[in-house]
């Protein structure tokens, strides 16, 4: 018999999710978002733009177990996506937030690699996405979609969060988009392009 521990229970109160590599973990539904989803078809996602100008879509070449300590964080039109991974052995804590603009919201997210009790995302009722990611040689992350479906999407916006090791992470461990550019800072803002 499996009995739950204090940290299980503790995270199941607080909503944190704890889920296999590949296990969708929805806000509102229990199955990923499709294409022909009328969800989908109301709410094209778009391009989004970062600061001075950095292109968010693409997924960088090469992001494997034990790169260089990063966080890569890109768009593509499946939606958004965030890994890390370290090259030192040990464990690295990775950890922020994602707050949407007034209007939008998040339409779903799924934890990407995690383990099981070292891991948490989880959505906050003031539209806030939160993760807390314990990352060794391997590469953990989330996927997520936002929209404002019908909102003026021109003003729709993401701010991010980027945390390593309990301090703000250096913004030259940050990578985004296909072109792997940096932001001048770890808490940044990124706009629909439209």
């Amino acid at each position: 018999m499996h009995v739950p521990t204090v940290a299980a229970i503790v995270a199941t109160a607080l909503g944190l999710f704890h889920a296999a590599p590949a296990t969708p973990v929805h806000p509102t539904s229990t199955t990923p978002p499709s294409s022909s989803s009328s969800s989908s078809r109301d709410c094209a996602d778009g391009r989004w733009i970062g600061p001075d100008g950095i292109s968010l879509e693409g997924r960088p070449d090469r992001i494997d177990a034990g790169d260089r300590g990063a966080v890569y964080l890109w768009h593509d039109a499946s939606g958004w996506h965030l890994r890390t991974t370290d090259s030192s052995p040990g464990a690295h804590y990775y950890s922020g937030s994602v707050a949407a603009s007034a209007g939008a919201r998040f339409t779903y997210f799924a934890p990407v690699r995690l383990e099981k009790d070292d891991d948490h995302v989880w959505v906050t009722g003031d539209n806030v996405l939160h993760y807390s990611l314990t990352t060794y040689r391997g590469v953990d992350g989330i996927d997520f979609r936002v929209s404002a479906c019908g909102l003026d999407r021109s003003r729709e916006s993401l701010r991010f969060s980027m945390d390593y090791n309990g301090h703000e992470d250096d913004p030259s461990r940050i990578d985004l988009g296909d072109s792997k550019r940096h932001p001048d800072s770890a808490t940044f803002t990124v706009s629909r392009a439209v």
